[in-house]
């Protein structure tokens, strides 16, 4: 055999090595099964399985597990996922001496959950536990003492989720809530034309007396910021559907929304995102003829956080059509840990909107409170709508915003 033939030979040897290793091939089981059965003796109450593992190497390298498998039949909770892939950058992780995943993709995501509890509503003992406690798991996987170069750290430019579907089911009350994100895409990184961020989600419930439904689509521009900071520019939400027998139309616009994550007890605690924005403008329509009842809120600026973090509002307004149209202009201060609701009275510059009277509120008091003004009427989301109530609502309310004594113990 000639030595150019033996070079040909090499060459297309390391040609179809390089395609087999960039379109991806099978890791063998033994190699990664350690791994996930060291993860299944730390939560011995659940099952997981995994079917396959895959590695494509390229400067972009993908990491793609196929037919995942988490069951906690304590919670009464599953969790399936057809696909999960990570995608890491090369050479930014040897750069930064830590593996970069850039991207995140899940496809065929099922979440199931049965509940005793009543689902009749969307209440938080009706909302799957289990997908939160692994994206904890997979945050707390990247915050180490001492990582190594094959500690993952999260620097996520694309984030996508397609057909992913949850359900609650109470079997008893023949009670089933649900959603399903028809759509979600998050993309920022270096050209301002591809920076986007898309979401449509159904969600719907089920009883036997109600069959309730809303579709809420979200788009934006994102651009990247520091300080694990992003930004989304001319936000748009639309919602429409039928809800508590009603036909349901809203939407609201903001010309920048900045999202930033942090973490609470100076930063050693649990994680929770920092937004502030500026120019909200939001509007809801019921129709239930011969009435129509419309409200819109807007504010200049607000500052707050989620989960349970404190707000501020600036120069904000409540407007209703519903009996006597009232409209109101005011600025607002939450105290998460206190529940406290202040209005301070405002002057919005070209607004017929009467500035509140300064007051405090509490949200779902109870209702033998000795300190309720008896003066001030109660404020309660009740039957699908914000009513005026001058007791304690005696019917289930989402929402009750109670007027308190400013010297309240």
């Amino acid at each position: 055999m000639s030595k150019a033939l033996k070079w040909s030979i090499f060459a297309l040897i390391l040609i179809a090595i390089g395609v087999v290793l960039s379109h991806g091939v099978i890791v063998p089981r033994f190699l990664w099964e350690p791994r996930l059965q060291t993860i299944q003796n730390q939560y011995p109450d659940q099952t997981i399985q995994v079917k396959r593992v895959v590695l494509a190497l390229s400067l972009k390298p993908q990491l793609i597990i196929s037919e995942i498998e988490i069951d906690a039949p304590n919670r009464q909770e599953n969790v399936k996922i057809a696909l999960l892939r990570f995608g890491v950058d090369a050479i930014e992780s040897a750069q930064q001496g830590r593996l970069q995943i850039k991207a995140i993709t899940v496809k065929g995501l099922a979440v199931n959950a049965s509940r005793q509890a009543d689902c009749g509503s969307v209440n938080l003992s009706c909302i799957p536990v289990l997908p939160v406690a692994l994206v904890a798991r997979g945050w707390a996987s990247t915050q180490v003492a001492n990582p190594g170069f094959f500690t993952p750290e999260l620097a996520l430019n694309t984030l996508e989720l397609e057909q992913a579907q949850f359900t609650v089911n109470n079997p008893e009350a023949q009670q089933e809530l649900s959603g399903k994100l028809e759509q979600f895409k998050f993309k920022v990184g270096n050209s301002a034309p591809d920076n986007q961020f898309n979401l449509g989600w159904r969600v719907g419930i089920k009883t036997p007396q109600e069959n309730n439904e809303l579709y809420i689509a979200m788009n934006a521009q994102t651009e990247a910021g520091p300080m694990r900071e992003v930004s989304l520019k001319q936000l748009k939400v639309d919602i429409d559907g039928q809800w508590n027998g009603f036909p349901w139309t809203g939407s609201a616009e903001q010309d920048l929304l900045v999202l930033r994550l942090a973490q609470t007890n100076n930063g050693e605690g649990a994680p929770f995102i920092k937004l502030n924005g500026e120019n909200l403008r939001t509007y809801v329509r019921r129709d239930d003829l011969p009435e129509t009842h419309q409200a819109a809120f807007s504010a200049q600026q607000f500052e707050g956080g989620l989960p349970a973090q404190n707000w501020t509002l600036s120069k904000a307004e409540w407007t209703y059509t519903h009996e006597d149209a009232q409209a109101w202009t005011f600025n607002m201060n939450y105290a998460a840990s206190e529940g406290l609701l202040e209005l301070q009275p405002e002057t919005i510059r070209g607004s017929e909107g009467i500035p509140a009277e300064a007051q405090v509120r509490e949200l779902n008091c109870d209702a033998d409170e000795t300190a309720i003004r008896e003066d001030k009427p109660y404020w309660a989301w009740q039957e699908g709508w914000f009513r005026v109530l001058n007791q304690h609502p005696q019917e289930n309310s989402s929402l009750v915003l109670c007027p308190i004594s400013t010297n309240k113990p």
